[in-house]
């Protein structure tokens, strides 16, 4: 249990100061974080460039941001003032959405951003291919690929598509260097460069740049010799404490969905909870897979099954197997259940062998709920508390209950059993 390390007060120390140095000047209370918007590509950061770059945006500073922008972005460099049209949410023919959109008489700019999604099938590829059609031969056409360290696309995303025709920036770099710009030409109206310093310190907290506590952290360790040795002993054990958190996490969720459905959840990607807990953090692990599952009902062959998965984070809802207990995709139940339920939260609601996936429900919290055992993230030592980790079960089970429920109705359309598998 992580209660039972022994942190010495020299440690203890560090890591008091530390916090205090990375907040003295109020760099924790940041507005975005405090309403829980930190990471919501399309409310929070898509808005947020938007206004700014928009010449009538309500900064006052009319196409100032704009053409500092462009100033940074390859190929752009040599434009000058023009007319421009800044859009959101461009709907290209295949009903996809472009985040944004800069388009003026001889040029059109469409920016695709991340934080946390992943990229679709020949998404990019369409993008650039709206833009072509919207340039109609007379415009030049940049497409820019924005994420927190600036990756390149997957080759799925951009299909067809070359590399050379995508220009990556990242948040870390590219953005942080160009809000820099945009508060010091806003220095004259001080509500405004401090509201662009907020969603900069957010963006610093997203990407690790700047004086975070971690980098103080690490530099006083890295210069005391008893300090370091200190930290090194309790690093040893951090992978055991580790381990006891999330092996009550899986214990505790397989008995609240045993109570539920009837019927005990099997373990996958280890002989047991105990083991695939340990495994976890070993440094010779091989799968990250690992979870819980439980078939709910029957389509003809198949069977729907409720999964809880561990990669990072963890994420949870509907795939489906065949006889041999194998994961297979289902198109025709993907699409059945979609309509009805719509799309999940999670990274992996984007592969085709989820009908549905999620990191948290909607509707009884925010990203604050992901719990991501790899980096231990917040809401994973959050578990440590029983009153949190029953709350967070609970939450879970009663989500996943629902998605079981309507996409059961939704199937009902397709050959069913007379008989469910499991019966809440």
């Amino acid at each position: 249990m992580l209660n039972d390390l022994l942190m010495t007060d020299e440690l203890q120390e560090v890591v008091s100061q530390a916090r205090e140095k990375a907040n003295q000047h109020g760099e924790c209370f940041n507005i975005f974080t405090i309403l829980r918007m930190q990471r919501n590509e399309a409310e929070t950061h898509s808005r947020f460039l938007h206004e700014l770059l928009k010449p009538n945006g309500r900064h006052g500073e009319g196409s100032a941001f704009l053409q500092l922008f462009l100033e940074g972005v390859p190929g752009l460099q040599g434009l000058g003032e023009g007319c421009y049209r800044i859009s959101r949410e461009l709907l290209t023919e295949e009903k996809r959405r472009v985040d944004i959109v800069i388009e003026s008489p001889d040029t059109i700019v469409g920016i695709e951003l991340k934080i946390d999604a992943a990229d679709q099938k020949k998404q990019l590829h369409d993008y650039y291919r709206e833009l072509q059609r919207r340039a109609g031969g007379e415009k030049q056409v940049t497409l820019v690929y924005l994420t927190l360290d600036g990756v390149s696309p997957s080759a799925s995303s951009l299909h067809a598509l070359t590399e050379e025709k995508v220009s990556c920036l990242s948040f870390a770099e590219d953005i942080s260097r160009w809000l820099d710009s945009c508060i010091e030409r806003s220095q004259h109206k001080p509500p405004l460069a401090h509201a662009i310093q907020q969603y900069q310190q957010l963006i610093h907290n997203l990407t690790g740049k700047g004086n975070t506590m971690n980098d103080l952290v690490a530099g006083e360790l890295s210069s005391d010799v008893e300090k370091f040795e200190a930290a090194l002993a309790v690093e040893k054990t951090l992978p055991k404490a580790k381990a006891s958190v999330q092996e009550r996490f899986w214990h505790e969720l397989r008995s609240a969905l045993e109570a539920h459905f009837g019927s005990s959840p099997s373990v996958y990607g280890g002989k047991n909870i105990a083991t695939i807990s340990a495994d976890y953090y070993s440094k010779n692990r091989n799968n990250k897979h690992i979870g819980i599952k439980m078939p709910i009902f029957r389509v003809g062959d198949r069977k729907v099954c409720l999964y809880v998965n561990l990669y990072h984070a963890v994420h949870y809802g509907l795939r489906v197997e065949d006889e041999s207990g194998t994961v297979v995709s289902s198109p025709d139940l993907r699409e059945m259940v979609r309509n009805g339920l719509g799309s999940g939260n999670a990274v992996a609601d984007g592969d085709s062998d989820w009908l549905v996936c999620y990191y948290y429900n909607p509707a009884e919290g925010d990203d604050e709920k992901m719990v991501n055992f790899d980096a231990f993230n917040g809401a994973a030592v959050g578990l440590l508390d029983e009153e949190v980790r029953r709350t967070l079960i609970a939450d879970m089970v009663s989500h996943l209950a629902e998605l079981a429920e309507k996409a059961e109705v939704l199937c009902k359309g397709l050959v069913m059993e007379p008989e469910a598998l499991c019966k809440g």
